[in-house]
């Protein structure tokens, strides 16, 4: 109501303007100053440039050094140079995470980029399990994700002003700049609002700290009982406690990544070493841009001089170091999502909690979608909530309800803490930063320049009763079944410093981090961590609950690894150990227990192929490289189900059915090269890639391969999804980094696949450059971009830039049917005066009024 009453009033508005600006084009002639020019002159004044500019130098790898002279001026550019390098992915995150994708191009399209399947629906193909525009709206809208005003201002108000805002500004621009040019979608959704910022980090700190398969998993048991909840009570709390779903079961990202260092007594330099390597999905919400910030201190605001990574849409660094430490941050398994069933009363608007009858919350999500033919129309998506969180499912009939809720919802420390992350200089600040509590998940492991490493087991984690298992679907009626606060940082599983000199965790349980005992270990045998914050469960081969050390998993292997290079003791570790550590594609462990169970050779007429497919495993080396004997192992493993197999004929039929596979699908099965079928494609480019899947491989390297049956080609989407290694030397920061295409997704630009073809699909990093007398050397800057300076301006004033085609057109519209003659220079003067007025209210109007259309 009260948005309609609002258009209303700026229908009303606008049209007493346009009346002012008819009438006072009657001084036209005799002013001659007057029409457009004047008008452009109140526009120049309204949206005045702050005076200063922001300088851009685009290195030889396409990645962008930003240099402001005061903070907010470096996100500006940093907002700009993300427009630059990729605003169509850039709209799109902030379009997804606003829920406004039905809007823009109707509720039917498949068009976000959070769910898996993105680079899919590039060839066409559409995952049975996707989510149509119109799901993905109403799911997010049902969460809170989409970012309200009111929300937005429990925003620290500093990190709204230097950093959410200009970032704001600085895509704003861009898209001012270039706006004759744009996609109408683009222009539809602009200006970018402070909003659409604070939106998308809610959607990326949802998405990394859980995703919705314990909703989806209690759903689906439910509906296979009839909706019988006792029953489900009864198996899943009275008999053996099933094994939790691995993270990402449902589907949603394939997460994981490797985080290693060691300190400053084993390096060769007398400073650490720290290697990250995030596992994600290279297309999509997870696609890097590689970024270096760099402002002076300023008003109680600390040096920004940071280089990294983050996700198009976000202002920060996420990943990377600063002249005085590096991190890295890994997936962990806490639980921060949980599943309550509430039992509905016969009406389904009242939930059972604590002996009596509660009213559901109501609430009508107003969605807006576009229709063909017709325009906009509103859906109404009524919506209910209990105390716990929001009903999902509701089956109205059984009288029972899912609601679901998640520990970052409505929690705003997540950009501040990540500002103080990028800005930290000690592991005292840096634990501050962590302190808050505003990032869901991860492990964290970070090295400075001081010698000093840490690790935290970090989780925005809800403390809960231990008596139910958090993993499954617990009975809201319960009042022990409700949240409680937050596990404080104090109290997470840390390690510093540890004796052995060497940590890393590669998605595994924080007492594997480094060699027995460690603070973390003994604080468990002392004081047990809850079940919900990590978990104590086993794997299982072929089961794929891969959180836990077996010689199958990625930090079995890397924990050896580092145990060895240690073993050479006080400063025998490189970085080049480090450097080969991040393209290391051994398969070793899994590959030899499928090995050990083939006979030297198999008796009998017609055996030739497999007998020449045995010697080609046995004198195989283990590494996942461009060889015949890795296409082979590869298909193996997928035919047996990734478990190795137990008997001799077992091993045999199995490696039979893959041999008879590669001859119907390549002609042979002894000559057919790894890199010629496990391949990535950017654009118009293919290229071969070493590595394979994380497990059970246990592959350091992983790239994640859909499998085309008819051509027998692995295409690469995910996997390592960039690389960085930082140290020091002499105390100067020195790093090598690489991302699997490029630094744009701009298909001209020469750096739109030069890091694949020149480093990533050789396994190599390239340097990178920190400090000026490098960022500044002509030598080092990309011949395409190079260097630029850009105007700085308010994120009022870009609102104002970009509604500046409307309003010109409006301007010039009145300017043109209004032409006359003035009755004298005084009347002309007057009506200047309520020209300017008339001028300023339409400014006003059509700004809030395309702010509020925006909302829905």
């Amino acid at each position: 109501m009260q948005r309609k009453k609002f258009l209303s009033f700026s229908i009303a508005a606008l049209f007493i303007s346009m009346i002012l600006l008819a009438g006072i084009t009657l001084a036209a002639s005799n002013t001659a100053t007057y029409g457009s020019l004047n008008l452009l002159a109140v526009q120049e004044n309204t949206a005045k440039q702050t005076g200063t500019n922001v300088t851009i130098i685009w290195d030889i790898y396409g990645i962008p050094h930003i240099n402001g002279t005061t903070q907010a001026d470096t996100f500006f550019g940093h907002g700009y140079a993300q427009a630059v390098d990729g605003l169509e992915l850039l709209m799109l995150n902030l379009i997804t995470a606003k829920g406004r994708l039905s809007a823009t191009f109707g509720y039917d399209k498949y068009n976000n980029t959070w769910y898996p399947g993105y680079k899919l629906r590039a060839q066409g193909i559409i995952r049975a399990d996707d989510l149509n525009n119109a799901m993905s709206d109403g799911l997010l809208w049902k969460l809170k994700i989409p970012v309200s005003h009111s929300q937005y201002l429990k925003i620290n108000q500093t990190m709204r002003e230097i950093m959410i805002e200009p970032f704001a500004a600085g895509i704003n621009y861009y898209i001012y700049e270039h706006w004759n040019t744009l996609p109408s979608w683009i222009k539809q959704n602009a200006p970018v609002m402070g909003e659409d910022i604070a939106s998308m980090a809610a959607l990326v700190n949802f998405l990394f700290a859980e995703d919705i398969g314990s909703w989806l998993t209690a759903e689906a048991t439910l509906k296979a009982l009839g909706w019988d909840v006792e029953t489900y009570l009864l198996q899943h709390y009275l008999g053996p406690v099933p094994m939790p779903p691995s993270l990402g079961s449902s589907g949603l990202l394939n997460k994981g990544s490797n985080e290693y260092l060691v300190n400053g007594s084993l390096s060769e330099t007398g400073y650490p070493i720290l290697g990250a390597d995030p596992h994600l999905e290279w297309d999509g919400i997870t696609q890097w841009h590689e970024a270096h910030l760099m402002a002076p201190a300023e008003d109680m605001l600390p040096e920004l001089n940071v280089h990294g990574v983050i996700f198009y849409g976000l202002p920060f660094i996420g990943i990377g170091h600063n002249e005085y430490l590096a991190w890295m941050s890994t997936v962990n398994q806490p639980d921060t999502m949980d599943v309550w069933i509430e039992r509905l009363d016969s009406t389904n608007t009242k939930y059972y909690y604590n002996g009596s009858w509660v009213p559901l919350t109501k609430e009508v999500i107003k969605l807006p979608v576009l229709v063909p033919g017709i325009g906009i129309m509103i859906q109404d998506l009524p919506t209910y909530y209990s105390h716990h969180g929001v009903l999902l499912t509701i089956n109205e009939t059984a009288h029972y309800a899912l609601a679901v809720n998640y520990s970052t919802s409505g929690q705003w420390a997540g950009v501040e803490q990540f500002y103080l992350m990028n800005t930290a200089q000690n592991i005292t600040q840096w634990k501050e930063a962590m302190s808050l509590l505003g990032v869901g998940i991860f492990n964290y492991m970070v090295a400075t320049v001081y010698n000093e490493t840490f690790y935290v087991w970090n989780a925005m984690c809800p403390q809960r009763n231990e008596m139910w298992n958090w993993n499954l679907a617990v009975p809201g009626w319960n009042t022990t079944t409700d949240w409680e606060d937050f596990i404080p940082f104090g109290s997470l599983p840390m390690q510093e410093d540890p004796e052995s000199g060497w940590m890393q965790n590669c998605n595994i349980q924080c007492w594997n981090i480094t060699t027995q005992p460690n603070n973390i270990t003994i604080t468990n045998s002392t004081s047990p961590f809850p079940r919900y914050l990590v978990n104590h469960y086993t794997y299982q081969p072929g089961g794929g609950y891969y959180r836990v050390m077996s010689n199958y998993t990625r930090g079995y292997n890397m924990f050896y690894i580092l145990n060895g290079l240690a073993a050479g003791g006080p400063g025998s570790v490189s970085a080049d150990d480090f450097l080969g550590i991040a393209g290391n594609s051994s398969v070793y462990y899994l590959a030899t227990d499928y090995i050990a169970m083939l006979p030297d050779k198999v008796p009998g007429a017609g055996n030739e192929t497999l007998n020449e497919t045995v010697v080609l495993l046995k004198s195989w080396d283990r590494y996942a490289t461009n060889q015949t004997a890795m296409t082979v192992f590869q298909r193996w493993v997928e035919t047996t189900g990734g478990t190795p197999p137990s008997t001799q004929d077992t091993a045999l039929t199995t490696l039979n059915a893959t041999v008879n596979w590669m001859i119907s699908t390549y002609g042979n099965a002894t000559d057919v090269y790894w890199g010629n079928v496990h391949i990535v494609v950017r654009g118009s480019t293919i290229v071969g890639l070493n590595g394979t899947g994380g497990e059970p491989y246990g592959c350091l390297n992983p790239h994640y391969g859909i499998l085309d049956s008819t051509t027998g080609l692995w295409y690469c989407y995910g996997g390592e999804s960039f690389e960085m290694v930082t140290t020091w030397k002499d105390g100067k920061v020195m790093s090598w980094s690489c991302l699997p295409y490029g630094n744009t997704n701009n298909e001209s630009s020469i750096h739109f696949d030069d890091m694949l073809l020149n480093w990533y699909s050789k396994d190599m990093l390239h340097p990178d450059f920190f400090y000026d007398d490098e960022i500044l050397d002509p030598a080092y800057q990309s011949p395409e971009k190079g260097n630029i300076s850009v105007p700085v301006y308010t994120l009022a004033q870009t609102i104002y830039l970009i509604m500046l085609p409307y309003y010109q057109a409006l301007a010039n519209y009145f300017t043109v049917v209004g032409v006359g003659q003035a009755v004298s220079s005084q009347q002309a003067s007057s009506n200047l005066v309520w020209g300017g007025i008339a001028t300023l209210v339409l400014i006003i109007m059509m700004a809030a009024t395309v702010v509020i259309l925006r909302r829905p």
